[in-house]
């Protein structure tokens, strides 16, 4: 397959959705809201094992959605390169703790299909060509998904393109783990280029939201809502139709409706988490809120109580916290994030996220 694709955009509708990262169930939800249609170009940007409960799931109906719906894409991602890693590549000494922080992947779920109890430095180098053999299918399937794809008016790739030249002649780690594209990244054509990868939560501009971030000087969108890798995330899904962008995103909280007409008086100081200044310095402690300062900044805000932990003896945030107190209208149906205090955190259908007192709820 070749390493670039190339798809019209006229007279229909393309849907573009990234890093799924094994939260299958949640696809599915997504897909269902978005009502695809046979004509759509449905674009998957990558990311689409780890993190979540459902990486084998997952994989298993990529593989099947592309051979049973025409007009589908699915591009590769920079956690895609690690199925070869787990089989093949990888040493056994990086392997094992790697899968301490992603806990949940495709080698585990790999080698529980296979009747393994566990994966240890007790039995990886002996369950390896086990796997491979059962699971080639798979591995193959992800190995060789394509880089990006362009059709009249967008480049679609997974974490960016390189600043000049010809972006197809990009190196491969440009386009799969570019980790400052969205925020500050070139993009040399007269397309708007379409990536994943970054959740759209580590940059200031996208506020107290998960939604699709567009940054229209540079024609660079990021839809990484931090699906598998952020609390309070939310999968996206980019709908490109006659020239215009919407989305819809699709969420597994619970949902509640508002009791009563609520808004704030007065506004908290904006402070966020923001990958990769987790530390805190409390300025002054607050019933609810306290005033913070990111250790190694001037930045100071609010921050719930309860989304401040210690690590190490060091104040930290302990969520992707915001402090915004948000309005809210009788009947108006509202996703339940978190309960803390007198407030509940919750997410408007705007994708908009903050706080309103218990009591409306």
């Amino acid at each position: 397959m070749s390493l670039f694709l190339s798809s019209s955009e006229v007279g229909r509708r393309i849907v573009a959705i990234s890093d799924i990262h094994a939260s299958l169930d949640l696809l599915l939800k997504l897909l269902e809201k978005v009502k695809l249609d046979d004509r759509d170009l449905l674009v998957f940007d990558g990311d689409y094992i780890n993190r979540g409960p459902k990486s084998l799931e997952t994989v298993r109906f990529l593989m099947r959605l592309i051979k049973e719906r025409g007009n589908t894409v699915i591009l590769k991602g920079n956690i895609e390169r690690l199925g070869e890693w787990y089989l093949r590549r990888g040493r056994i000494e990086d392997i094992i703790p790697h899968l301490s922080d992603h806990k949940k992947n495709l080698l585990i779920d790999w080698a529980n299909e296979a009747g393994f109890d566990h994966v240890g430095y007790d039995n990886l180098e002996l369950m390896r060509p086990i796997l491979a053999k059962q699971f080639a299918a798979e591995a193959e399937f992800i190995r060789d998904l394509p880089f990006g794809l362009e059709t009249e008016s967008f480049i679609f790739v997974h974490a960016g393109i390189a600043p000049e030249g010809d972006w197809k002649e990009s190196s491969e780690q440009t386009i799969l783990k570019n980790d400052g594209y969205l925020a500050s990244g070139k993009n040399p054509t007269d397309k708007t280029v379409i990536v994943g990868h970054m959740p759209v939560w580590n940059l200031p501009e996208s506020g107290s939201s998960n939604c699709p971030l567009f940054y229209p000087d540079r024609r660079i969108i990021g839809i990484d809502g931090g699906t598998g890798v952020k609390s309070f995330s939310q999968l996206n899904a980019l709908l490109i139709e006659d020239g215009h962008i919407t989305w819809e995103f699709a969420d597994d909280a619970p949902t509640v409706r508002a009791r009563t007409d609520w808004s704030p008086s007065v506004q908290n100081e904006f402070l966020k988490f923001s990958w990769p200044n987790y530390f805190l310095e409390i300025v002054e402690r607050g019933e609810e809120f306290s005033r913070c300062r990111i250790c190694g900044s001037d930045r100071v805000g609010m921050v719930k109580n309860e989304h401040i932990t210690l690590e190490n003896g060091k104040p930290c945030f302990s969520a992707n916290s915001t402090p915004l107190l948000l309005e809210c209208t009788t009947g108006e149906e509202l996703y339940l994030l978190d309960r803390c205090g007198g407030y509940c955190m919750v997410k408007k259908a705007s994708g908009d996220m903050g706080w309103i007192p218990n009591d409306c709820i």
